[in-house]
This record gives structure tokens, sequence and C-alpha cells, in this order.
């Protein structure tokens, strides 16, 4: 059942969901017209920090009838990045992707039990519109950039926006091609034995106390650009899609050891500046790209995670834009607020005001905290003028927790869940770590009235909207860094939240009658929680966060403030049922001891049913053997017939050796027969042109016989009838003589 109270829902909001499965679920719910209405993580109910569970705490009860449309912030299903190339990255990966994360059937049922019509919204289109439509700009470029979302294959992407035509993709990274700059920010944070995923910001701060070196980013490009695979594969997440354990991310320290030895020439104030200085140099260069591109505007909107670190948000500005606006929940939770708001974006009257607040979550009215009051036995006196009982308080230099109206939707505490300390004294980071049991190497955010912005901080009219989130760093004058060191860090610069009295009545009054009193013009303000929980949200949340961590005096709504020393024996109580419990690492270590033990059991029995058919299959291979027996004593005989069949065919090797030497003899010769023939050929060819000339000298002299022949044989026929006369004559000159005779 809902302990907090919900605003009264106008017909018709939508409902925006982010849920991963790995990290931090939220729900946002705007009204028509795109006004926020309601917006909380679940961590803040769970008491889980990034708690990715499904919403149900958040989702139970909510008023369906009041809901027109879930929007759910990533794709409804994986489909190939189109276009694959990117025009601003340059890094790819060794070698890409072959395919994509995709949400599970889990997902999909959770999806389901939601008694409302559902619209996905790209991930990476819903945290640029979580930043735009908050902006107040009528125009600018959106950058988004993060570590990814199952189904969407982009983990970041460039935007061109208006308020007249919405969101316009100029470009968009593929996580199936290019390396993403979070990874390797978040693999620094677990080699420097950090949690991944969580304490990010903890290397943001380290980062001022060193140099980056060029043989470190040498090492960081190896990584980055040859190794990435690698790099990634460190860090696995656990319970995801779980019903019950929390997701976390989770670092394979046998894995991560190689890389350490890697990095063991180098300081972790060194490794820290060095990573930091990458991830800056990166954004800048995306963003000289798109100039270089054509894609320009004076306006510059931020979100995703990556944009958690205050240090790039300052730089990327700094590279030549006018003003700057980074999402208040610029992590996946205000995902649920921006994919809200694109699905309105489209429905007539939609006109979003520049966003001044992110009190957006659970409020909890005077008479809950009273019980809540009563019920724990608290002491307390009722206040008549809070912002000047607290503000003495200050100037006193004790520390007070606030808590009032709706708490903040997004990472930081902006006044309704904060703790508030002097910012003059120089050690009150380590006083505080200690009693909230904290490490940090960033000093806490000063607060500052909107009044006293130019006399505490260096050309910050671009930030000035972003300021008042608590979003960017700026540089601090040397007044400021005289009057409130506790606040400025070794590089000279704060991530200040301004206050106006319009927006931060309470503050805003604190701040000035603590002005007027002291002349300081800033106070501390930190996340009203203790080490490694969400900031607090229920009365009984601040109740316990008080007087476990030991802080001086607690307000609450309605002029009620508790002091510690008033409470000593239930602040006693609180700490002793705090002993008792296990430790937040103690927690997560035998969560992962009871997961490898399920892994391990799992793989038992995967192991016995694997042996089972093992068995199954020897006697089928005993069975094989004796004919692999047969067939070898076949192959045996085989072999020696081979063996004879070798050396008949290394015989007739030799043989043919010979033959062969016999034969290029004879090729040799035929070679020269040929020659002899062709010459001969050549002489055959001169003959008979020689014997063709006599045959036709010959033809012409045996006409001329023949011709002759024709002339004796008329002689002759001649000569034989003369014979024949003469014959005659001879008889006749017989006979003649006879007669005479």
């Amino acid at each position: 059942m809902r302990s907090f109270e919900l605003p009264s829902l106008p017909a018709n909001c939508t409902l925006g969901l982010n849920y991963s499965g790995m990290h931090d679920s939220a729900i946002a719910i705007v009204a028509p017209g795109g006004r926020p209405v309601f917006a909380a993580s679940l961590e803040r109910l769970s008491r889980v920090k990034q708690d990715g569970r499904p919403p149900w705490a958040l989702l139970d009860g909510l008023p369906w009838d009041r809901i027109g449309k879930v929007a759910v912030s990533t794709e409804a299903a994986f489909a190939w990045p189109q276009p694959e190339e990117s025009r601003l990255l340059k890094a790819r990966l060794p070698q890409a992707r072959t395919d994509g994360l995709r949400h599970p059937p889990a997902f999909y049922d959770f999806l389901e039990r939601l008694p409302c019509a559902k619209e996905f919204v790209p991930h990476q289109v819903a945290h640029a519109a979580s930043v735009f439509w908050g902006s107040g700009f009528d125009e600018a470029l959106c950058l988004t950039y993060d570590g990814g979302m199952c189904n969407s294959p982009w983990f970041g992407g460039l935007f061109q926006a208006t308020r007249a035509e919405g969101l316009r993709v100029l470009d968009q990274f593929s996580a199936l091609h290019y390396a993403k700059i979070t990874s390797l920010y978040t693999f620094v944070t677990a080699l420097l034995g950090f949690t991944p995923n969580k304490h990010e910001g903890k290397i943001t701060g380290l980062a001022a106390y060193g140099r980056p070196t060029e043989a470190c980013r040498q090492l960081l490009r190896h990584w980055f650009e040859d190794d990435f695979f690698g790099i990634e594969a460190v860090m696995e997440w656990v319970f995801a899609y779980d019903d019950q354990q929390v997701p976390m991310l989770v670092t394979s320290e046998g894995r991560i050891e190689s890389y350490r030895a890697e990095a063991a020439g180098f300081s972790r104030e060194e490794l820290a500046a060095t990573v930091q200085a990458v991830a800056e140099d990166h954004i800048v260069g995306l963003l000289g790209q798109a100039r270089d591109l054509g894609w320009r505007s004076p306006n510059l909107c931020l979100a995703g995670g990556l944009f958690a670190n205050v240090r790039i948000n300052q730089r990327a500005v700094e590279s030549g834009f006018e003003r700057l606006f980074v999402a208040p929940p610029m992590t996946d939770d205000g995902t649920a607020l921006g994919a809200a708001w694109h699905v309105q974006s489209r429905e007539p009257g939609f006109a979003p005001a520049a966003t001044h607040t992110m009190f957006l979550g659970p409020a909890y009215g005077a008479g809950q905290v009273r019980e809540a009051l009563r019920s724990e036995g608290v002491r307390f006196r009722q206040v008549e003028q809070p912002a000047r009982e607290i503000a003495a308080l200050l100037e006193a230099g004790a520390v007070v927790a606030v808590f009032q109206g709706a708490s903040e939707f997004g990472p930081r505490a902006l006044g309704n869940r904060s703790i508030l300390a002097q910012a003059t004294q120089a050690d009150i980071n380590q006083q505080l770590n200690a009693r909230l049991n904290r490490t940090e190497f960033m000093p806490f955010a000063p607060m500052t009235r909107a009044e006293d912005v130019a006399r505490c901080y260096v050309d910050s009219e671009r930030v000035a909207h972003a300021m008042e989130f608590m979003t960017v760093t700026v540089d601090c004058t040397e007044a400021m860094r005289a009057a409130c060191p506790a606040v400025v860090h070794v590089d000279g610069t704060a991530r200040p939240q301004i206050v106006t009295a319009e927006h931060h009545p309470l503050i805003h009054a604190v701040l000035t009658e603590y002005v007027q009193r002291t002349g300081v013009p800033a106070i501390v303000n930190t996340s009203f929680n203790i080490h490694e929980e969400p900031i607090v949200c229920s009365p009984q949340d601040a109740l316990r966060g008080f007087f476990e961590s030991g802080l001086d005096y607690l307000y609450l709504d309605d002029g009620i403030l508790v002091a510690f020393e008033d409470n000593q024996t239930l602040a006693l109580r609180y700490l002793q049922e705090r002993v008792r419990q296990p430790a937040p690492k103690a927690k997560t270590g035998a969560l992962l001891l009871g997961l490898q033990s399920r892994r391990m059991a799992a793989l038992q029995a995967e192991l016995e049913v694997k042996e089972t058919e093992i068995h199954e299959k020897e006697s089928v291979i005993h069975e094989k053997e004796a004919v692999i027996h047969e067939k070898q004593a076949a192959l045996e005989r085989l072999t020696d017939d081979l063996q004879v069949l070798t050396g008949s065919l290394l015989d007739k090797e030799d043989a043919l050796l010979g033959l062969s030497g016999d034969l290029q003899g004879l090729t040799a010769s035929l070679h020269e027969k040929e020659d002899a023939l062709l010459r001969l050929h050549a002489e055959m060819q001169v003959l008979t042109g020689s014997l063709q000339e006599k045959e036709f000298h010959l033809q012409e002299k045996e006409g001329d016989l023949q011709e002759k022949h024709r002339a004796l044989m008329d002689l002759t026929g001649s000569l034989q009838e003369k014979e024949a006369v003469i014959r005659q004559l001879q008889h006749a000159l017989a006979a003649e003589r006879s007669g005479s005779i």
C-alpha cells in the first residue's frame, strides 16, 4: 500500500516508464500540455540505490483511469542500426558486434501486466526529450551519451530540437560498431577499486588531485581502441530482470588483475585525471566535429549518464556555446520523464514551461510526519520562524538536515532532502563524510542565492539555468575561494545550486538570514542520506538517517525541529539496530555468494546429466571399439598390401625414370630429324618448282616432237608409197629383163 500522498491527476495523463531490468527504474506522470505532476525512482521507496527491479512500489495503487498511455523509454524490439556509420565518432570497435542486446521475455511479461496502452520511445530520444522540453530553449543541439540500453542499437546521438518541430536526428552512435567512452570511465572506476556504474563521481573528484600524462593516455587509448571487448568483459550484470534480487554490475577480480598489473606504474590520481581528460576531450571533439559539419546552435542540451560528470559539462559549454542546460535527472531515471514528454509533444496544446524545480517525488503530509515522530517517541520543538532558526544554528556551526515537501527527482538533493552546514570550515567535508560514512574526493556543493551569483562565480551567465540543479562546475571568484573553502575544489571550481525565493522559499529565506548574520554568501548542501543508501524519502527514512549519522539537528515540515542531544537514547537504539544489520558490502557479498552457489548447483545438475549421457554413450563406444579393432586389422592387412604395391610402384617409377631419359633422347633426335625434314621440305619445294618449269619445257618439246612425228609419219607414208612404186618398177624392170632374155 502506498505510504505517500500522490498529487491529484487530471484525465488523460501520460505515464513515462524506465525499466531496463538493470538499474534506475522510475516513473513520471505528465499532465496534458506537458506539466510534470509526479516523478520518482524506485530506489527512494525500496531503499536500494539505483534499484533496477520492476517498479511495482510506484505503480501499485495508481489511478489508472487517469492514465491515457504508458510511454516506455526503449525500443519495442532490437533493430539493426541504420545508418551504421557515425559522422562524429572515430573509435570503432576492433570488430563489429554481430548482434545487439535484447530485452528477455520477463521484460514484456512485466509490461503486459500494466492496464494501459503502451508506446515505445527510442531510449536516446527519451534522453533528448528529457532535457530539451525542460530547457526553455526555442531551439538547441541536444547531445546524449550513456552506456546503452537493451533493444536499442544506440548509446548516444546528436539531435536538432525546436519547440515547433520537436527532435530531429543528426547523428547516432551505434553500439555495434563504436567504442563507448562511458565503458572506459566505468572500467577505470572498477580498476581503482570502486563500484562500477555507481562511484564514477568519485573518479571525477579524485581527478583534480592528479595530472593527466601522455604515458597514461597511451595506455587508456590502447584499452579503448584495441582491447575494448576485454575491458568490457571485466564487468558483468547479475540478477538482471530479477523480481526479488537487486540487479548489480559486478567486477571480476580475476579478470581485472592483469589490467591492474598493466597500470601499476600510475598512481590512482594520475589514472583518474587522465581518464577524466580523455572523456572531456572526447566530448569536446564530438561537438567540434558537429560544428565543422554545419550543425550549430548557441544552445546546448546534455542528457545521459555521462553528463552526471559536472566537469565534462563545463568543458562542453566552454567549447563554443552561449547557453547550457543539463537534464536534472540526466541518468536513465530521467528517460521516464523524457518518454512521456516525447509522446505528448505530438499532441495539440503541448507547451511545457522551463523546468526550475525537481520536487516531483513522494510527499508526506504534516499528519504523517507527526505520526512518525510520535510512534518513535521523538522529542522535538515547534519553531515559529524556521528560516531564522536554521540560519542561527548554521552560524553557530551546527549541521542541519532538512526534510520538507516532495522529494527531488534525479540524483541531486536540492533543498527538500538536504544536509546544510557552514562552508567556511575547510574540514567540514572530512567531518561530514565521517558522520555519513562516505568516501568522497569532491567537496560538497554550495547553495547560493541568485542575488549573490556574481559575487561568487566567474562567467556563469551561460550556465545559470543548469546551476539551479547542481549539474555543472564553474570557476569561483577569489572572494568565494577565501570565504567558502569547504565548497571549492582544489582546481578552483565548485558545482553550485542557485536558489530563488520563488522556487525555494525556505532555503532562500535561510540563506538570506545567514548572509545578513555572517556576510558569507553560501552554505554547504549535500544529500540527506548515509553511505550506499539513496536520498531519504519518507519521515521514517529521515529519522533513521538523522540518528544513525549523528547530525546535530533535523528540520521537518510544519516547523518541527529535532535536536540530536535531546534524543540520545533513541539514537542509541537506532545505532544498535544498524549494527545488527549486515553492512551493504556484506549483503552484496552474500548475494553474490548465493548467486555463485546457485550457479554451482546448476552446473552440478548439468554435470550429472552429462555424466548419465556419457555412461550411455560409453557402451555405444565399446561396441564401436570392437568394430574399430576389426577394421584396424583389415587396415593393417591393407597396409601390408600397400607396402608391396608401393615397392612395385617404386621399381616401376625407376623404370619410368629410365624411359623418361630415353624418351628425352628420342625427343631430341626427333627434333633434329624434324629440322632435317623441314630442310628437305624446303629443298623439295625448290626442286618441285624446277621440275614444274622443266615439265613445262618438256610439254613444249613434246608438242614439237608430236608435230615432227606427224611429219615423219607423213614422210614415211610418202616413202612407203614411193617404195611401192619402186617395187612395182623393179618388178616391171625385172619382167622386162626376163622377156628380153
